[in-house]
């Protein structure tokens, strides 16, 4: 996609090779970002800060001795020592090379920058920021060591911005080309002339004007106008046919006025020339500010119109997340890159779009919390709004700074930074804009969700007034650190996510007894240590007999050491609300689907429900879901399988059948007019209903198929054809699509083997008379009639029953003849008998006469 993000994402996300295939790898960072400002610009900002803000440039720890606040404990960097080196003795692959992370342009390379207004500048500001978070509030004595573990010191980022000029910044180069690339790429090329497409006879998008301002990871951004109301300024995201999108928020907001949040004016279907395919494309209205970050990153805007602008973002936001709360909505995509300026004057702001791909997929993992960010970028889950409010306190973290507080960090550098101390401390940084806004960042970051900002305290410091401070639990802690993948673990959590990637390491430390002896010596928690020995006993005792039992083991010994992680199997990591769009990413991939599907036949979801402390009514219901799904895994038949699980598990998905991929058909309705249009171009030997239609059909349908399902998984041949051809007639009775020539056609050339189940030639013969005719007709309940129809076939039946007796009454006959007619049989004795008395009785006549004519 264009390259709308921005160096956020090279400090919270993994390298190129750890980047989806399409959506957040195909956001490059910009090709430059905003020093700190000089001497003179800051002592000017300062002055004129003075009459509003007395505490403007304040440092959080400054602030804090203003506000009387209470600073949280402070972490024991040394617990965890963030290496740069080698990852593990695993060489896991999300581990990101040095050499995709992106250093910042020097100060004057950035103004020279910042008049072109590229699109490259809709990045976050968070390349403005100066130090890392764990120097916001710890001890000095601890910042030492944090320094070493983390990213270099103060002077060395000042040294290296200023000797890195702007013509050596590099974009991240991407591991493989993207599919969101390929569009960029092709999209460029199509001439401003190309004809627009067309959404509901109104709605025209421009392929040949491309707003790469607008665009996000997962979609294109295209100028649109609507006809009837051309005065409207609009634009079109183009969407990446096969990746999920969140289908239930799409209906929900449709027109809907959500203050705070881009409105959606209309989406559908559209004939998208650039692809030479059917695409979805969403209408919204058009920012015309542009994006918030660029006015924060401007050198040369005042800092007072700067912190106007965050308390803007802060007031906006708020009311943006209870808008969407009021219709049980999540946003999930919120992030500096998609925040804009409504209008000109910019005096308004509004949250981006968070359709176009699965929930957090395109947030980098600085904007997502700890538990959220664990997850593989699909299967992260749609969240409450909790999640949101972390992001916006994330948001305007990177917003307050002038340099990425997270810079430098792999993915895993980033969460065990947060899980050892906590994100607060990891996202604010020294050089802030103004201290006003540290307070509800503070309390919108804290990693207890429980204990997280919710609605009332955004509300009360809105007001003005204070919040009071909330007390974190401390985070037991052991003496004796572990040493894992490269690091110091004092914390059970940060060890079980070392653990997950490293899975052939972590399971010897389970095996030979590591983890059981550090739990009861180090965290002196003997009933840890019994669980994780229970364990182990149990696998050992299942090894012969599943092959799975030490996979299964590791997944339950790292859900035991921590609730609160995803569920991992092997190599994926999923929230429970978050598998569905986990498996559809692997779908359009082509990725590792098996072990999505391994993990709910081997019942993972159950371990994690049966150790976490999750809501019970919550977990009895998705419970529920996951045995569900682990009953279609076990049907191997047409509409149950791997397919029905995507389907089922991700409302409105498009159907992924190689016959009607192209024309992006997202709801039932339009399967059979699609398929009645493929015939032109389709095999017609082949059914129409192959395993991915079968699955989209019965995930859609209302009521139960599973007759026809059936019939479809039949191992005789007809059978399977007469199944496909009731399941279609069951869709047309129930769509009411009327004439479908083309499909009646093609079905109705794979009748040979249901008509050879009449016995009857003439009445075969009828049939095959009759089929072109119906077929002329386009309707398939027809020909159902007439290729199973009660009447003709119990006809047949009967007849065939009375041919049968007959010839069975000719071969006795026959038989009877032939016994009957033998040297040796009675007739053939009587009849001999018989012709010799007459014979004799003749002769004694003639003998007779013989003495009577000589006497």
């Amino acid at each position: 996609m264009a390259d709308t993000s921005t160096e956020l994402e090279l400090g919270a996300e993994d390298g190129a090779e750890d980047r989806p295939d399409i959506g957040p790898e195909s956001t490059p960072e910009p090709d430059s970002e905003q020093s700190p400002a000089t001497p003179g610009d800051t002592e000017a900002a300062v002055d004129l800060e003075a009459d509003t803000e007395d505490d403007a440039l304040l440092t959080p720890e400054e602030s804090e001795n203003l506000e009387s606040a209470e600073t949280p404990d402070s972490p024991e960097e040394a617990d965890v020592a963030v290496d740069d080196g080698d990852a593990s003795d695993d060489e896991t692959e999300n581990a990101p090379a040095e050499d995709d992370i992106e250093e910042p342009a020097d100060e004057a390379a950035l103004a020279e920058d910042d008049v072109e207004k590229s699109a490259d500048e809709a990045a976050p500001v968070e390349d403005e920021l100066e130090e890392t978070a764990e120097e916001a509030e710890p001890a000095e004595d601890e910042l030492e060591e944090t320094a070493e573990e983390a990213e270099p010191a103060e002077d060395a980022e000042v040294i290296e911005a200023e000797e890195e000029p702007e013509d050596d910044i590099e974009l991240e180069d991407a591991a493989e080309v993207t599919e969101a690339q390929k569009w960029e790429d092709e999209a460029e090329a199509a001439p401003d002339t190309t004809p627009p497409a067309t959404l509901e006879n109104r709605y025209d998008i421009y392929p040949g004007r491309p707003l790469p301002d607008l665009d996000s990871p997962s979609a294109r951004a295209f100028e649109a106008e609507d006809r009837m109301q051309p005065q409207l300024k609009l634009f079109a995201l183009i969407c990446i046919p096969g990746l999920p999108i969140r289908w239930d928020e799409l209906l929900d907001i449709e027109g809907i006025d959500l203050p705070g949040n881009l409105a959606l004016a209309a989406y559908g279907n559209i004939d998208w020339q650039i692809q030479n395919q059917k695409c979805l494309a969403l209408i919204y209205e058009r920012p015309l500010g542009g994006h918030v970050d660029i006015l924060l990153k401007d050198p040369h805007e005042p800092e007072y119109k700067k912190i106007d602008a965050l308390r803007l973002v802060a007031e906006t936001g708020i009311r943006a997340l209870k808008s969407l709360q009021e219709r049980e909505l999540t946003h999930r995509s919120i992030r500096p890159d998609n925040i804009f300026f409504l209008d000109d004057d910019h005096e308004e702001v509004v949250f981006g779009e968070f359709i176009s791909s699965p929930p957090g997929f395109d947030q980098p993992v600085a904007f997502e919390t700890i538990e959220r960010g664990m997850a593989d970028e699909g299967g992260r889950g749609i969240g409450s709004i909790a999640e949101d409010i972390y992001a916006l306190g994330a948001t305007l973290a990177f917003f307050l700074q002038r340099q990425n507080p997270v810079r430098g960090k792999s993915k895993e550098q980033l969460l065990l930074a947060k899980m050892s101390t906590n994100s607060y401390q990891i996202l604010v940084g020294k050089t802030i804009l103004t201290a006003t806004m540290l307070e509800p960042i503070r309390g919108m970051l804290n990693d207890d969700q429980g204990e997280r900002w919710g609605f009332d305290e955004l509300d009360m410091w809105l007001s003005g007034r204070r919040v009071a401070p909330t007390q974190t639990a401390p985070v037991q802690k052991s003496q004796r650190p572990f040493r894992f993948g490269d690091f110091d673990h004092t914390q059970p959590r940060t060890l079980a996510y070392s653990m997950s990637d490293r899975r052939e390491s972590a399971l010897k430390l389970i095996k030979d007894g590591s983890i059981e002896q550090w739990y009861s010596r180090g965290l002196e928690n003997s009933e840890m240590a019994t669980a994780v020995a229970a364990a182990v006993e149990t696998a050992d005792a299942l090894a012969e007999t599943d092959p799975n039992a030490d996979e299964l083991l590791l997944s339950r010994i790292l859900i035991l050491m921590d609730p609160k992680a995803p569920i991992t199997f092997k190599n994926i990591k999923y929230m429970t609300d978050g598998f569905g769009y986990a498996l559809g990413v692997e779908v359009l991939r082509e990725g590792n689907i098996k072990t999505y599907a391994e993990s709910i036949v081997n019942q993972v979801p159950g371990i994690w429900y049966e150790i976490s402390d999750g809501a019970a009514a919550s977990q009895f219901s998705e419970l529920e879901f996951y045995t569900r799904l682990r009953g279609y895994l076990q049907k191997a038949g047409p509409g149950y399988g791997i397919e029905r699980c995507l389907y089922e598990t991700i409302p409105g998905h498009a159907c992924r059948s190689p016959l009607i991929a192209m024309q992006n058909v997202s709801v039932i309705e339009e399967i059979l007019p699609t398929l009645d249009a493929a015939e032109k171009m389709a095999d017609t030997k082949k059914s129409p209903v192959d395993r991915h239609l079968a699955a989209f059909i019965a995930a859609r349908t209302e009521g139960s198929i599973e007759s026809q399902l059936g019939q479809l998984g039949d191992l005789d041949e007809t059978f399977q054809i007469l199944g496909m051809l009731r399941l279609l007639v069951e869709l047309q009775d129930r769509m009411n699509t009327g004439t479908l020539l083309g499909l009646t056609k093609w079905v109705g050339g794979l009748m040979g083997p249901v008509i050879k189940l009449y016995h009857s030639r003439s009445t075969r013969r009828d049939i095959e008379a009759d089929v072109p005719r119906i077929v002329r007709s386009g309707d398939l309940s027809e020909l159902l009639g007439l290729l199973d129809d009660p009447v003709t076939r119990k006809k047949d039946e009967l007849e065939y029953l009375a041919a049968l007796e007959e010839f069975e009454e000719a071969e006795e006959e026959v038989l009877g003849i032939e016994e009957n007619t033998g040297p040796g049989s009675e007739a053939a004795l009587r009849t001999s008998n018989q012709v010799a008395a007459v014979t004799s009785i003749l002769i004694m006549i003639f003998i007779i006469s013989l003495i009577i004519m000589a006497g």
